[in-house]
């Protein structure tokens, strides 16, 4: 198997550690793999306790933005996971991807799961999850209607912290939707513009990750809906982009990733530009 794994986070304390241990517990000796850790702190490997692991680990922030990080027209940081995982896709040097969010473990099938995904790419595979915090489990519903898996679950089904595709599906409806950075909510909407583009999605609960949370590590970007339900811009968002099977506001990711990986630095936002949000024209340097 060849496949990239990025693993995203914006915490305190994210326990890449974890991840380094169930992988380099679940790798077999053919696979070749690497791991991404994209960021959104900007952090180093040793600042984010990373020691040696027995494949090629990176750490990179997330590509340049106006919602976060050093280039934000934003007050503070907001929510930009669209732009994060874009980044990942970016960076990977494999053509097959796997995702996973931060203080995760893994369950003992996951990169098995992951290696029959990359091996068959009959589907998209999203996989199932718990979380934990303060000795509360949340486990995922979908678990409820289909503890098996479902084939063809649908691109709704597409949430949940962890999924895998191949990059070439990924790339054919342009990543993740950038319009829903300061909102959440673009995992499904990535879900349904691969299913408008023909591809399949399955549920496979062996894709399993547990995640550690807690009060300390609770996420402090900022994100918000707007608007009363059902006339609000989570509505809005899955009217203007459910239906597509490409992004509207995210830049030509194969060009820039071709870009990137000759060499070439990320674009940069203008700042001086008076940005705005698509739902209701708001500056977004006044978001607040």
């Amino acid at each position: 198997m060849r496949a990239t794994i990025v693993y995203v986070t914006g915490r305190a304390d994210p326990r890449v550690d974890w991840i380094v241990e169930d992988l380099s517990r679940q790798r077999q000796r053919d696979d070749d793999i690497e791991l991404v850790v994209i960021d959104a702190l900007g952090r180093t490997a040793p600042e984010l306790g990373i020691g040696h692991a027995p494949f090629p680990l990176r750490v990179a922030s997330p590509k340049p933005s106006i919602w976060q990080g050093p280039y934000r027209v934003t007050s503070r940081d907001w929510w930009a996971m669209s732009n994060a995982r874009n980044t990942g896709f970016c960076l990977a040097r494999t053509n097959y991807v796997a995702f996973l969010d931060d203080r995760c473990r893994l369950g003992p099938a996951w990169l098995d799961t992951v290696r029959d995904g990359e091996r068959t790419r009959a589907a998209v595979i999203c996989g199932a999850y718990e979380k934990r915090e303060d000795g509360r489990i949340a486990r995922d519903n979908r678990l409820a209607h289909a503890p098996h898996g479902r084939i063809g679950c649908g691109g709704n089904w597409l949430y949940g912290c962890t999924f895998a595709l191949p990059l070439e599906w990924a790339f054919t409806v342009n990543g993740f939707e950038e319009g829903m950075d300061g909102l959440s909510f673009e995992d499904v909407i990535f879900g349904l513009h691969l299913a408008n583009a023909g591809y399949r999605i399955d549920y496979k609960p062996a894709l399993f990750i547990s995640e550690e949370r807690g009060t300390a590590q609770a996420s402090t970007f900022r994100r918000t809906d707007k608007g009363v339900s059902p006339n609000d811009k989570s509505h809005a968002a899955l009217a203007r982009f459910g239906s597509r099977s490409r992004t509207e506001f995210t830049p030509n990711l194969r060009e820039l990733r071709a870009h990137v990986q000759a060499g070439g630095a990320w674009p940069i936002p203008d700042r001086a530009f008076p940005h705005r949000d698509w739902y209701d024209q708001e500056l977004i340097s006044e978001m607040i």
